[in-house]
């Protein structure tokens, strides 16, 4: 049946409970709203051929098995999103040597990747994004090594997430650079930022309370130099009462948003960010003060504060105060 199917799509069919196998040359499949895991896996068994490969909403999935990824070496591209029962990915993931993007979102369950041996690496991957997976709890070390064409790199809201060892050297082509809403963490990226020279965007923080104020304020040196970064996203430290002069001097900067310093009580804009077009501070509730440089950014465009009490502004240009907006929490 349908030996020459290329691209195969099933959608919303929650009773589905059996499919073909006979399709040979099958290149992309996607799946969505089935319960029962028996359809798609009566579909992978005979598979060789996969480029792409996307499950959502297969309410019974727990895993792959082992060969399903071994005898597709050709994928690509592979995203599992809303299946509450998927718990890991096998140890075949490292022979995936084409893989360039690989997705896991809103897997609660999910809480294992596979620790990389011997020679095989994901040496290929351009994009990893890793949502709302709350039973994770640590990355193995190593899992991007030699991951040296990464150009897209998201942990967020793993809410459980402790341990991630991540050194920026062997990420040196990231363009997107996402490390956020994962409170428990206790570590924070090494090996120098300023390192990844082609970096547009950067989202950082909030970390654990147990990360060392030093090591955190360590993150950020040498920025400054990163004449690339465009939009910055930073979930400040408890100890900060004043953003550190590195983010300040960021010269290329056009969007920086500021988010739950709690300590935080100034920001001098007095000789920075000349190309800065949006600015937002939220849950800052000691804030006080902008300097007066806020008036000589001359390109920024209307701001919001929430969760602010910016008593003294009159220092600042006119004009820069009615661009802006302050919005009580």
């Amino acid at each position: 049946m349908f030996p020459g199917l290329e691209k195969l799509r099933i959608r919303y069919c929650p009773l589905l409970k059996s499919t073909p196998k006979q399709f040979e040359i099958l290149r992309e499949l996607s799946i969505k709203r089935v319960d029962s895991e028996t359809p798609f896996l009566n579909l992978c068994s005979n598979l060789t051929s996969l480029v792409k490969l996307s499950v959502s909403f297969v309410e019974e999935l727990t895993c792959f098995p082992d060969e399903m990824l071994r005898n597709n070496v050709s994928l690509q591209h592979l995203s599992v999103s809303n299946c509450r029962e998927f718990r890991e990915l096998p140890q075949s993931l490292y022979n995936l040597h084409s893989l360039k993007s690989l997705i896991i979102q809103c897997c609660t369950n999910f809480s294992s990747f596979p620790v990389p041996s011997g020679e095989n690496h994901l040496t290929s991957l351009q994009n990893l994004q890793l949502w709302s997976c709350g039973g994770l709890a640590s990355l193995p070390s190593g899992m991007l090594e030699k991951c040296r064409s990464l150009q897209n790199l998201r942990v967020n809201y793993c809410n459980n997430l402790v341990s991630f060892p991540l050194h920026v050297g062997e990420i040196p082509s990231l363009f997107y650079f996402s490390i956020s809403q994962c409170p428990k963490l206790d570590s924070v990226p090494t090996g120098g930022l300023h390192h990844l020279t082609r970096l547009r965007a950067l989202e950082i923080g909030p970390f654990s309370d147990m990360v060392d104020f030093e090591a955190f304020q360590l993150t950020f040196n040498g920025i400054q130099q990163l004449l690339s970064l465009r939009t910055l996203l930073v979930f400040g430290h408890l100890h900060w009462d004043s953003l550190p002069y590195q983010l300040i001097q960021l010269s290329a900067l056009k969007h920086i948003h500021i988010l739950r310093c709690k300590r935080l009580q100034h920001v001098d804009f007095s000789d920075a960010m000349p190309k800065l077009q949006y600015l937002t501070i939220c849950g800052c509730p000691l804030l006080e003060a902008l300097s007066d440089g806020l008036g000589n950014l001359v390109t920024l465009q209307p701001c919001y504060f929430a969760t602010v009490k910016i008593r003294e502004l009159r220092k600042t240009r006119a004009s820069a105060i009615q661009r802006c907006h302050a919005r009580p929490h």
